[in-house]
């Protein structure tokens, strides 16, 4: 079973580094999103986790993530990690915290999307240490699927519902059954292995209760799940738990 790392590598294509007098933005996708076309099927996209690092000095920062205008029937919440732990938040509601001088934040978003449409949003700090707000523009536009666009077309790999609370089901299909073993792996963000799923012949699904191999309940945050084919990684997706 290869370390989740060589997935993060390969998954990182697209870099935009973004420098403040006080703030740096590390972000590892193309800020104007495509996310899967919509086929007349709800679905949830779930961004990487980008980067900021606070490199004035410790302040009461606020947090605002607003756009003008949304979809009807999509929603959006968005997540924090710092200093070991995170938390989901919903728009239009500013989030406060210390931000200590030289640590970074891990934030993310999550869209569900229920049409071909598109929208725009933002991302606003504030403190009284800058001496003007940051602001950090997005878009997400509903296309042809740009995700992994090296995975393996024979694999068929989705999870619902996503976000989930309590559960979710994990759903595959394997086209080439020419392989020995299969297997279905999670991890947290960090890439630190959570539980395994061996695949036996005739599965096509497996479902995830959020706990790991000792049976401990996970924290709310973003988690990746693999597809392995013997031992290689053949695709990746990500799931968001939400509590």
């Amino acid at each position: 079973m290869k370390k989740l790392a060589v997935v993060f590598l390969s998954m990182s294509i697209f870099g935009v580094i973004i420098l403040h007098a006080d703030l740096t933005f590390n972000i590892p996708f193309d800020p104007n999103v495509v996310g899967p076309a919509y086929n007349d099927t709800n679905y949830t996209y779930v961004s990487e986790y980008f980067d900021v690092v606070n490199e004035g000095i410790t302040d009461n920062f606020t947090v605002l993530v607003d756009y003008t205008e949304i979809p009807t029937g999509w929603s959006m919440i968005w997540c924090h990690e710092y200093q070991g732990g995170g938390a989901c938040h919903m728009p239009t509601y500013p989030w406060d915290f210390v931000f200590g001088s030289g640590d970074t934040l891990k934030l993310d978003f999550s869209i569900t999307v229920t049409s071909a449409d598109a929208m725009t949003f933002s991302y606003t700090f504030t403190a009284l240490s800058l001496t003007e707000s940051v602001v950090l523009d997005f878009t997400y536009t509903t296309g042809v699927s740009v995700d992994e666009p090296h995975a393996d077309e024979n694999v068929f790999l989705k999870n619902l519902p996503n976000p989930f609370s309590e559960s979710t089901t994990i759903s595959f299909n394997i086209k080439n059954s020419a392989y020995r073993d299969a297997e279905i792996n999670i991890y947290n963000l960090q890439g630190k292995h959570i539980k395994t799923y061996e695949i036996f012949p005739d599965m096509n699904s497996i479902t995830w209760n959020g706990r790991d191999e000792k049976s401990q309940s996970m924290p709310s945050g973003v988690y990746y799940y693999t597809i392995s084919l013997d031992n290689e990684i053949t695709k990746t997706k990500k799931l968001l738990l939400l509590k």
